[in-house]
């Protein structure tokens, strides 16, 4: 009971932040699929807000750059100006090997060295191996990128802050 407090006092918080500073996109949304299993899984709820600076390894919700209405969520492996190939299960930017101790498992595809054009981002699934996401599409332009995902409140024994 008192951790469920504490996790909607933080909630309060994060909104009373947004506020002040004039944070005016917010999103609340359900996860729906198992593509970044195992950080978030299907049924978990997510809080989002617009921010400018975008980060490497940063979960954010977007729009499918292929015209679907669906919003997806996703993490940024690559970022603009820089070459990025998956090989041997592992993802390389600009030669050197990323660690990423959040996937589930390693994929089971490869991507010759691409250079991620300005103002676009790589994004990939947690679960790499059942994400529809930049191993199929390419890099995302940044305005289908809505927001940054904040935390998870729900379910509440789960809460966690990004």
């Amino acid at each position: 009971m008192f951790k469920l407090i504490k996790n909607l006092i933080l909630i309060g918080i994060i909104f009373f932040i947004g506020y002040i500073f004039g944070i005016k996109q917010i999103k609340f949304l359900e996860i729906v699929s198992s593509s970044m299993e195992p950080t978030l899984n299907i049924g978990d709820r997510i809080i989002s807000i617009k921010v400018e600076n975008l980060k490497r390894k940063d979960i954010v919700i977007l729009y499918p750059p292929k015209g679907k209405k669906e919003i997806l969520t996703k993490r940024i492996i690559g970022l603009p100006e820089e070459n990025l190939k998956i090989e041997n299960g592992y993802v390389y930017i600009n030669g050197e090997k990323i660690e990423e101790p959040y996937i589930k498992e390693r994929p089971n595809y490869e991507i010759k060295e691409i250079k991620i054009p300005t103002g676009k981002y790589f994004l990939l699934g947690d679960n790499r191996n059942e994400s529809e996401d930049s191993s199929i599409w390419g890099p995302v332009e940044k305005e289908n990128i809505i927001g940054k995902v904040i935390c998870r409140y729900y379910p509440f024994k789960k809460f966690k802050i990004f």
